[in-house]
């Protein structure tokens, strides 16, 4: 089940969780209000694409 959080870095709603109730989670939160930063997981940092440095 998915709960509401805020953002770490932007302070703004999102959710924690499994990702299947995100819209419950944030239910009356406009989509422009939430948080839309990068999400990260422990999964995707060991498992993930890496991101080609700066040029």
């Amino acid at each position: 089940m998915c709960r509401r959080v805020q953002c770490s870095k932007c302070d703004k709603p999102t959710w924690a969780g499994c990702g299947m109730h995100i819209e419950s989670a944030l239910a009356g939160v406009p989509v422009e209000e939430r948080c839309a930063c990068e999400r990260g997981s422990i999964f995707g940092s060991l498992f993930g694409k890496k991101k080609k440095p700066a040029a």
